[in-house]
């Protein structure tokens, strides 16, 4: 593929908080090149917006990424479409399996309008969602990849609700709150030690190794 342009805000003190950071990690772990840009969501985005409108670009969020002089929005589409051109590289085998990543895809949509509703919310707000919701979610995702006995949600191959899933239980301050969930140690190991990602996450200036 050619140069990947991604899109997204700067959220918080955190380089890598929300929606953007999912396609970063895939397209890290892809091998492809890409550039970050990050806008603030004053001005830069504000002229980002207007832009975006006066093109007729549906619904103009971010993230969003341009690539051969197109622009493709949403965060899971875009993991979608990225992992057709490169041969469904990150889908599954068959139509079932599909079905059920893009099922997975959703839950984590709802898991991170939780995270995000606790994050802009009252502090009765933040504890009920660290204390309730994030391990419910935990559990529910530690049950799913206990189906196969290889590391990700399919098994053996990694797919695009993977990189969902690891950025969520970063966002959401989960990666060290795993005691009793085995599968999800194992997933997030796996992941973290793939080649491009172990590379990837060495940069970050916030990172440390599990």
């Amino acid at each position: 593929m050619e140069k990947i342009t991604l899109y997204y805000f700067i959220v918080g003190d955190k380089v890598t908080r929300a929606r953007g950071e999912n396609v970063k990690l895939l397209l890290e772990d892809a091998g492809l090149d890409n550039e970050y840009v990050r806008l603030s969501r004053d001005d830069n985005w504000s002229a980002k917006k207007a832009q975006l409108i006066e093109e007729g670009f549906l619904s103009p969020t971010l993230p969003y990424i341009e690539v051969g002089g197109k622009k493709f929005g949403k965060t899971v589409p875009i993991m979608q479409y990225i992992s057709v051109k490169l041969d469904n590289k990150y889908h599954g085998s068959n139509a079932e399996e599909d079905q059920y990543l893009a099922y997975v895809a959703e839950i984590t949509n709802e898991w991170f309008e939780c995270l995000k509703n606790a994050f802009f919310g009252t502090e009765e707000k933040k504890e009920h969602h660290k204390n309730v919701v994030t391990p419910g979610y935990v559990d529910l995702f530690e049950k799913s990849y206990a189906k196969h006995s290889g590391p990700y949600i399919l098994g053996e191959k990694i797919t695009y609700p993977d990189f969902l899933i690891y950025h969520l239980l970063d966002d959401d301050l989960a990666l060290n709150r795993l005691d009793g969930s085995p599968n999800l140690q194992k997933f997030v190991e796996a992941f973290e030690q793939r080649p491009n990602i172990k590379k990837y996450l060495a940069t970050l200036p916030d990172y440390s190794p599990k």
